[in-house]
């Protein structure tokens, strides 16, 4: 293997299509010269196919095939070394992957949003949360709900009411549940379920136009005696045939 150097080696995080290239890539880069010498650039190692298939425990053809994929990759150069005394492996962007600013660079440049604004965007775009957080709000108990009120959530959205609706309905069930129960909270989900449904039953009921019979008039006793002057020809407070 090549010549031992003091000190430590920062191995970067990297996309591989196997494991063992992964595994010769970290061997390459522990085995790199981490300063310039008379024998070596900065970055760079010298092996032998023979030594990377024994210490792997598999072949050389295997230990070929990596070394190829890898150099196809961009992660490394190879040179085979005169006399066949190996190859010389050097590790492309050696300097950036061990340079601890690299590492400080990319962690400043990726600003987190905050958890509560990251909640809040999922939230406007996630009917299930709304209601879900609603519940909970109303609640006033606890911030996990259970399978059954999940399920029953779920039931709703499928009733095919619009978002808006549901969360006034829920408002509305709310107000009323508490006036009836002297303060107490709707604990399970069920029951806004039933209540959306029975909602929505009574908004689907079909309308008639046909108007209902008027009642009857009830007469008082002017109207009657009336009615039966007019069918006997009788003239209330007059005269009728001359007569006095």
């Amino acid at each position: 293997m090549s010549q031992l150097t003091t000190g430590f080696v920062i191995l970067p995080r990297l996309t591989f299509k196997n494991r063992f290239d992964q595994s010769l890539y970290s061997i390459f880069i522990e085995e790199a010269n981490f300063a310039t010498n008379e024998y070596l650039e900065r970055g760079q190692a010298k092996f032998k196919m023979s030594e990377l298939s024994e210490e792997l425990h598999t072949t050389r053809n295997m230990v070929r095939n990596s070394i190829t994929r890898l150099e196809k990759d961009g992660l490394i150069k190879k040179e085979p070394l005169p006399q066949n005394k190996g190859i010389l492996v050097t590790i492309i962007n050696y300097d950036e992957y061990q340079s601890l600013e690299t590492y400080q660079k990319s962690k400043e440049s990726k600003i987190e949003p905050p958890k509560e604004l990251v909640q809040l965007v999922g939230n406007e775009t996630n009917p299930f949360n709304q209601i879900e957080n609603k519940f909970i709000q109303q609640r006033a108990a606890g911030l996990v709900i259970s399978a059954s009120d999940a399920q029953s959530i779920h039931k709703v959205l499928n009733l095919g009411i619009p978002l808006e609706t549901i969360l006034e309905w829920m408002d509305t069930i709310y107000a009323h549940y508490l006036k009836r129960n002297n303060g107490r909270t709707i604990r399970s989900f069920k029951y806004y379920e039933e209540a959306i449904k029975t909602q929505q039953q009574k908004l689907q009921q079909p309308k008639t136009n046909v108007t209902p019979f008027p009642k009857p008039k009830k007469e008082n006793s002017i109207d009657a005696l009336a009615r039966f002057a007019q069918k006997h020809g009788v003239k209330l407070g007059g005269t009728q045939d001359g007569n006095t």
